[in-house]
């Protein structure tokens, strides 16, 4: 379920969109890209977006966890029709909720939709991504909707929120993350990055 908010946050996405993504949906790189990529609402399957969009891009190229595709094809069983997260959504929720508690949020409560919008906030608070590039990698049609994420002081205000050791810890494994994911890699070899 980790992977799934992971993506879920670092590629904009909808849980529901994260949730619904079939194996044959993580793309390899290639000679001519070097990021692994997914492929949103397939055509192939008759999916289509809120917007009715098919076929909808995107890169799993974030400067703070470049290692994802590697993971998230490692989790794969070799069957393009199978789910590319393996556990069901109502699991993924409860282990969200239960994290919140073991961290001792009780005066915050948070749900997995706001990865969706913590993602841009992230990239664009740090300035990760040009706000062009949020709003096609959030595949927003509206700037109206992109204003939230320009607001850094609601943020800080959120932040202000929560508890002080939980943010020096969420700090700390977002920093750590990509050194975590390669070093797993390094010890199963089965994980490492695929040749180009």
């Amino acid at each position: 379920g980790g992977l799934a908010l992971i993506t879920t946050f670092l590629c904009y996405l909808r849980p529901g969109e994260a949730m619904r993504l079939k194996e044959a949906d993580l793309v390899r790189p290639t000679p001519q890209c070097s990021f692994w990529a997914v492929n949103l609402h397939p055509s192939s399957r008759g999916e289509s977006s809120k917007l009715l969009l098919s076929d909808e891009s995107l890169m799993l190229d974030s400067s703070d966890l470049l290692s994802l595709g590697t993971f998230l094809d490692r989790q794969r069983i070799g069957e393009a029709d199978q789910p590319l997260f393996k556990s069901m959504y109502p699991n993924v929720k409860k282990s969200f909720e239960k994290t919140q508690e073991r961290c001792g949020l009780k005066n915050v409560k948070y749900v997995m939709y706001q990865a969706r919008h913590r993602g841009p906030s992230h990239d664009r608070r740090h300035k990760l991504r040009s706000l062009v590039e949020v709003k096609q990698r959030g595949r927003w049609v509206g700037d109206s909707s992109l204003r939230r994420y320009e607001a850094h002081a609601r943020v800080q205000q959120e932040e202000g929120k929560e508890i002080l050791q939980v943010q020096l810890l969420v700090a700390a494994a977002a920093r750590s993350l990509d050194t975590m994911f390669r070093a797993a890699s390094l010890l199963h070899p089965a994980a490492a990055l695929p040749p180009l």
